[in-house]
């Protein structure tokens, strides 16, 4: 199957959980399928990342390849086995906590109808910066092995010039625009458990690049910065 075939499949699953979480569970707190702006996220994110796959198709195969191999695999290490369970779970329920907050909680005030623009435009922000990383990274697969013998090598340009994980940057930055868009200013508490199960990924991943990647150690001490650029 042709490798922009498989990418677009790809995005017809992301939308189809998408329309589930967040749509499904605004119409069982509401009783209407009917939200605007729930609608319009999911119309807007399928257009850009079908656009991206399509792009990636023909300028990174590679990267776009490496993108579609399964968060799960014989050669991952049981303990990232569970990081990544914990990623999917903390994100999926991000994601219905919007809903549930905007229809039914109301945990805190909603955003000013600016503030929620702003929000929209991080988060298009977070979403730019995701295409970047894959597109400079072909190694940039959904779970940590070692890559040595497909000659991975150390990347260190673009986004990776700043943080040594920006793809878990980059969700985070997306995630928070998206749930202020939303309505929810409540949706950024998420951030933190979403943050705590990168973290555990991090520190799983970072001891596999060290024993396996000539060179990570050195970018290392060059980048010292994991996700938060000054923080952490």
């Amino acid at each position: 199957m042709p490798l922009v075939v498989r990418g677009l499949l790809n995005v017809v699953v992301q939308l189809t959980v998408l329309f589930v979480a967040l749509i499904g569970t605004a119409a069982s707190v509401s009783g209407s399928w009917m939200w605007p702006r729930g609608i319009e996220l999911i119309v807007t994110y399928g257009a850009l990342v079908s656009a991206a796959t399509v792009m990636l198709a023909w300028w990174a195969p590679k990267s776009l390849e490496a993108r579609l191999t399964p968060p799960f695999s014989a050669a991952q290490p049981t303990q990232d086995f569970w990081a990544t369970v914990a990623i999917l779970v903390t994100l999926l329920v991000s994601v219905v906590f919007v809903p549930i907050d905007v229809f039914a909680w109301h945990l805190l005030p909603p955003p000013v109808p600016w503030v929620a623009s702003i929000g929209g435009w991080v988060a298009l922000v977070g979403f730019a910066l995701i295409i970047w990383v894959i597109f400079v990274n072909q190694f940039a697969i959904l779970n940590v092995e070692d890559q040595s013998s497909s000659g991975q090598n150390v990347v260190d340009v673009g986004p990776y010039a700043f943080v040594r994980h920006p793809m878990y940057l980059s969700a985070l930055i997306m995630q928070a625009g998206a749930g202020v868009w939303l309505g929810s200013t409540a949706s950024l508490i998420m951030l933190g458990p979403v943050f705590a199960a990168l973290s555990l990924r991090v520190a799983i991943e970072e001891r596999v690049l060290l024993d396996t990647l000539p060179g990570y150690a050195a970018y290392c001490e060059t980048r010292r910065f994991r996700i938060l650029p000054g923080v952490w």
